[in-house]
């Protein structure tokens, strides 16, 4: 008889306990779509939020706009501000924990921090629907009304010229005492994050394609690229390096050969994840998890963004990573097991339809910023 109640007990904590798993929402399930900022001037490259209420995006010319989110349920918002001095290309940004310094690296070979709190600037004009007007205008027809923006104008706070080739790969530590950067000219750089010095140098084979420095400061997993004159024909590399001598640690390349777009390492350093990138075909963009203390591979993500990813971000809850990708989604992976959460987006699919260049999630995890090709950053609610 007391056997009989012991294995109705258990099976009727057991039930309860499947009730309960069933009766919690799947992760990220309200996900939606909350604002889409438009800016058309070029392709929109790299993105970061400055805090959990303003995300800066920077485009292929240089510039650098700044929004103030609204809170939920208000129309999108205007730019607020134009960070000015880059001649080309924004490649990486990146904003230090403190939140009071945004740092970008540019194809005009400088990384630039920018003083988030200072006060207003001067006054400014930004023109959202540039491109439209340019186009309209080759074609000899009636372009669209200007969409302008007036906007306060900011200056550079510190640059860094250390680099004599285009600036590729941005990653510092959480405490925001150190700064890795790496070129096409495969020089890799660590600095004095706040002083703005160069501690050490090395050099690489390749370009330093995608490069991330791990929380405690003493590794790096940088992917190269080394091109040949046709680039499908391209070589890779993939290396764990230890930080404060140059010296490579582990070579990752011989068993995962694909070539990585981005890395990343998860806040706590427990994750270490790339993401496979270039002109892949099929669904290739898949994300590898590794171990971050040996560089073994750990296990990849299926299935994988056409035609390969482009950039990878560690949600805070420290359970999920997202992927964006040329197909214009943004996939949600669980870390512990490699499942598929779900897609964010439309998934146009293939590339050169407007793929997702960037993305970045804001430090409480609620927004998600991803910036396309199209000139479009979206802005989704990842939780109420």
């Amino acid at each position: 008889m007391k056997r009989h109640a012991m294995q109705i007990l258990v099976f009727g904590l057991l039930l309860i306990a499947i009730q309960s798993a069933a009766a919690q929402p799947a992760p990220f399930a309200d996900a939606k779509l909350a604002w889409t900022l438009p800016w058309d001037a070029d392709w929109v490259t790299a993105v970061s939020f400055v805090g959990d209420d303003r995300v800066a995006a920077g485009n292929k010319l240089g510039d650098i706009l700044v929004w103030d989110l609204p809170a939920p349920g208000e129309k999108a918002p205007m730019p607020s501000r134009n960070l000015v001095g880059h001649s080309n290309e924004i490649t990486r940004m990146l904003t230090t924990p403190d939140q009071k310094m945004l740092i970008s690296a540019s194809n005009d070979r400088t990384v630039k921090y920018w003083d988030m709190t200072a006060k207003d600037g001067s006054g400014g004009t930004v023109v959202l629907n540039s491109r439209a007007i340019q186009s309209a205008l080759d074609k000899k027809k009636k372009g669209p009304t200007p969409v302008e923006a007036k906007v306060s104008l900011h200056k550079f706070a510190k640059e860094l010229i250390g680099h004599k080739d285009w600036v590729l790969g941005l990653s510092q530590t959480p405490d925001g005492k150190t700064l890795l950067t790496g070129d096409d000219k495969g020089v890799v750089i660590v600095w004095d994050l706040p002083a703005g010095k160069e501690l050490r140098r090395w050099q690489l084979q390749g370009w330093a394609w995608g490069l991330a420095i791990s929380p405690d400061g003493k590794n790096a997993l940088i992917a190269e690229r080394k091109p040949l004159i046709f680039d499908p024909g391209a070589l890779t590399g993939l290396r764990l390096w230890d930080v404060e001598t140059g010296t490579v640690k582990a070579e990752l390349g011989k068993e995962i050969k694909e070539r990585m777009a981005a890395c990343a390492y998860s806040k706590d350093g427990k994750w270490l994840a790339c993401v496979r990138g270039g002109e892949s075909g099929g669904l290739s963009g898949k994300v590898t998890l590794i171990e971050p203390s040996t560089g073994k591979k750990v296990r990849e993500t299926s299935p994988g963004h056409l035609d390969g990813a482009t950039d990878l971000a560690f949600h805070p809850d420290g359970k999920h990573v997202f992927s964006a990708g040329r197909d214009t989604l943004v996939k949600i992976w669980q870390l512990e097991d490699g499942k598929h959460v779900r897609d964010l987006g439309q998934g146009r699919g293939g590339q050169f339809k407007d793929w997702i260049c960037a993305i970045a999630i804001s430090p409480n995890g609620r927004w998600l910023a991803a910036a396309d090709m199209a000139g479009q950053v979206q802005i989704y609610a990842l939780s109420k």
